[in-house]
């Protein structure tokens, strides 16, 4: 059943339902949510789409672990080391990414829309149904009371992340906040996953990757100056003159698919190059943060290795 419900301000809608929605990570996993509300509010100055979900606690430990849909470590508050009951659902609020609200609207602002853009077969719903598309805001659980307080009743507990707004969070958070320089955090990271690696230049960092299905170079590039953190990974083969103008168009294809991070052609002399990056000056760089973006370069670039290898030999026609 849908129930859909407007605000005296037409700027506000909230739709009530039930729906099975998975959503895929960037390695591979699912993670096996039922949907049960969309609030939408639009405005001049920014528009806000959020997500009620449910989840078993095992979903909860995959996206804790994998620190999906935005579940650092430090966007979580001490609250988080409470012990949830493992046979009751979990509760998530979740909140679009601003970058994709253009995507969510894309049939139009009606509450009833975006959902069915949502749950559609489009490329805009593959992009939405990513669990990188959404950040979790807050997290809690539906007890019953104890039998010392009448057990008649239940009650609600969770916690709030940083994405639900720095004052949720309390100052203890901030103040324990410490800054480190990008290439600390790139060092600490790679070194805290054992993973070998050289500085080619003051800013650039070189290490081989081998993942699944090959094994390439993988260049990070820091600059403190501009705050921004870039990681490529650099196909091991030319593409040849002859298949560049069939690759560069099956990239663009590709690209328009892919919610984080793009293919990268050099025209002149055949490099391919799988880039990812972070305006850090916008969003505070951790090793949690990084490690996404780290991971995510990586996994794409092993997703396609067979496709790109093909395509290098054989050519797309």
């Amino acid at each position: 059943m849908v129930d859909i419900e407007t605000s005296d301000h037409a700027d506000q809608s909230r739709l009530d339902f039930d729906q099975k929605i998975a959503f895929h990570t960037l390695t591979g996993e699912l993670l096996h949510t039922t949907a049960k509300r969309l609030n939408l509010t639009v405005s001049e100055e920014n528009t806000r789409c959020t997500l009620h979900l449910e989840v078993t606690w095992s979903v909860y430990q995959q996206l804790l672990v994998g620190e999906w849909m935005g579940l650092f470590a430090n966007a979580r508050t001490s609250e988080t080391q409470m012990d949830f009951e493992q046979d009751q659902v979990i509760e998530l609020r979740v909140m679009l990414r601003q970058s994709l609200i253009p995507t969510a609207c894309h049939n139009g602002t009606e509450v009833e829309l975006v959902l069915q853009t949502l749950l559609g077969d489009s490329t805009e719903a593959h992009k939405l149904r990513n669990s990188e598309s959404w950040l979790v805001i807050e997290v809690k659980q539906q007890l019953q009371l104890s039998a010392e307080l009448d057990g008649s009743g239940t009650l609600k507990r969770g916690y709030r992340t940083l994405w639900a707004g720095p004052a949720v969070v309390g100052a203890s958070y901030i103040a324990a906040r410490v800054d480190y320089t990008l290439k600390e955090i790139v060092e600490g990271y790679l070194n805290r996953r054992e993973i070998p690696y050289e500085w080619i230049t003051e800013s650039i960092i070189r290490l081989t990757y081998e993942g699944e299905n090959g094994t390439w170079i993988v260049l990070v590039r820091t600059d403190e100056e501009k705050q921004v953190c870039l990681v490529y990974s650099i196909f091991p083969e030319f593409v040849p003159e002859e298949h560049r103008g069939e690759m560069a168009v099956y990239l663009i294809e590709e690209n328009y698919d892919l919610v984080v991070g793009n293919f990268e052609l050099d025209t002149t002399d055949g490099e391919l190059r799988y880039r990812t990056s972070i305006d850090a000056e916008n969003a505070h760089l951790t090793m949690e943060l990084f490690g996404q973006l780290f991971k995510t370069n990586v996994v794409n670039m092993d997703h396609y290795f067979y496709v790109i290898q093909e395509g290098i030999q054989e050519g797309f026609l």
